[in-house]
């Protein structure tokens, strides 16, 4: 519906005009009146009216004023001047004015309704070739921004016109452009321009902060729900002079999306956050190897936990990865079975089968516990023979040393009689259990002391001492001092 109004110091004229005709029957609505040029222009610029009739002669501002401040201000309503009496100098202002047309009062109905029906016609017409424009404009600059982006020829005088300006860019690989399509209007709602370039979409945010950047990016990822999407992110805001270096940026940033799986945005500022955790290959396969052979699960998943942020620590490639786990596997069940015989060791075929399936490093990590967790319910490290049963229990308390343990629980655990067993351990070993224990335990407090700012009745506990006392007298009479003076001791000597 086109919107009309009308403007006339004269009450019968407008309410005449208002109920001449059935104006929606001719596709418009009728929004106002206004009795005088005055409050019509007031009017005029509030509702922006598509069509105004107005009379030429009306008391303060007439209906030629009014018309030309309206033009002076852009406004791009059409005007139509009523008029009481034919006048020929006013017809030529109309003219030079750009009315559509000067109609004399009383309006006849079968001079008004031709002349409306042209009017919407001519404004239907304007209204397509303005969106035609529109369109081509919007492709132009679409076309001009991949130009600029990706090192092709644009005008000379193009990026001068965003000198002023701040921009973040961000990237969504994908070979779902045909899913994505229907979503596009709403994209671009939301960014200042989108440009598609080889399965890659780019988002460039204008002058914008970068918390507003991300909640767009969140609402555009909460409308591609149904499709797999992960975003590329740079913090920073850059001038138009380095967006260039930004698209190179954003592609290392995208290389390291196959450890990153579980972050919608991935940002630079995330991947640089991420230090090197010390990661020690041998010490990670010794320890798991004991984690399996005593099917601790929660173990099992810490250690996988570590190995991925191992792995996005290093920043390694996919392929890289992919190698790496691979071989590490390998590893884990060559010591797997060196200790027991009978294991079953999945074939070659069958590892580099679930690794090559996963599409990221969280879905190849997560195949590889449920692998070893599988490895793990189907041996029982419990059940050992007479010679390697001590290294056994050695083992247990190496990694559960936390634990409330004794010789009575290790016999238990290892199907074996108390008794028997401690005096095995204490034949093999060359002491008893409970100072093996405590050897065990104090040599992880010593650890614990050095490496962290734990209080030491914290130490105590972490390593399965309750009574903090009976640990300060272990420690000291095992180390020499107590707990607290070696910590300062350790302090004091590397400041």
């Amino acid at each position: 519906m086109l919107k009309v109004l009308f403007i006339d110091d004269e009450p019968f004229i407008r309410e005449g005009m208002a109920s001449v005709i059935d104006w929606e029957k001719y596709g418009y609505q009728v929004i106002g009146s206004a009795e005088n040029g005055k409050i019509g222009l007031q009017k005029i610029r509030a509702y922006r009216p598509d069509l105004v009739f107005v009379d030429i002669q009306m008391p303060g501002l007439s209906g030629i004023e009014v018309v030309s401040q309206a033009n002076k201000e852009g406004i791009s309503s059409k005007f139509v001047v009523l008029s009481g009496h034919s006048d020929f100098s006013y017809a030529q202002q109309s003219i030079r004015l750009g009315m559509e047309s000067y109609l004399l009062k009383p309006v006849d109905e079968e001079e008004l309704i031709p002349l409306i029906q042209q009017i919407r016609m001519k404004w239907l017409k304007e209204n397509q070739l303005n969106e035609q424009l529109q369109e081509f404009k919007e492709l132009n600059e679409a076309s001009q921004w991949e130009n600029f982006l990706f090192g092709k020829k644009v005008d000379s005088d193009w990026s001068s016109y965003f000198q002023a300006d701040s921009f973040h860019l961000a990237s969504l690989m994908t070979n779902e452009e045909a899913m994505l399509e229907k979503h596009m209007p709403f994209i671009a709602k939301k960014v200042y321009r989108y440009i598609w370039n080889e399965h890659k979409l780019y988002l460039l945010f204008r002058n914008q902060t970068l918390e507003e950047v991300k909640q767009s990016i969140i609402a555009i990822s909460h409308d591609l729900a149904y499709i797999a999407h992960q975003f590329q992110l740079l913090e920073g805001a850059c001038g138009i002079d380095k967006l260039k270096d930004n698209i190179e940026q954003l592609s290392r940033l995208e290389a390291l999306r196959y450890s990153h799986s579980k972050a919608i945005i991935l940002t630079d500022q995330d991947v640089e956050k991420i230090s090197k955790t010390g990661f020690n290959r041998d010490e990670w396969l010794n320890t798991m190897t004991r984690t399996i052979e005593f099917q601790d699960e929660k173990a099992i998943e810490r250690h996988i936990q570590l190995l991925e942020k191992h792995f996005q620590a290093t920043r390694f490639s996919k392929d890289r990865m992919i190698t790496e786990v691979l071989d590490m596997v390998k590893s884990l069940y060559q010591k797997l079975q060196y200790e027991n015989k009978d294991i079953q060791i999945p074939s070659n075929e069958h590892v580099i089968s679930i690794i090559s399936s996963a599409d990221n490093l969280q879905a190849l990590l997560s195949n590889i516990k449920e692998l070893l967790w599988t490895t793990s319910t189907e041996m029982n490290a419990f059940i050992s023979n007479t010679e390697n049963i001590i290294e056994k229990v050695q083992d247990y308390v190496e990694q559960y040393y936390y634990k409330d343990l004794n010789m009575k629980k290790m016999a238990h655990l290892f199907k074996y009689n108390p008794s028997y067993l401690g005096k095995k351990f204490k034949k093999e070993t060359g002491e008893y259990f409970y100072h093996y224990l405590d050897r065990i335990r104090t040599e992880k407090a010593k650890k614990f002391l050095m490496e962290g700012n734990w209080k030491v009745y914290q130490v105590s506990e972490k390593v399965g001492y309750t009574n903090h006392d009976y640990f300060y007298k272990k420690f000291k009479k095992n180390v020499g001092v107590s707990p607290k003076e070696f910590q300062k001791t350790y302090r004091k000597a590397f400041k």
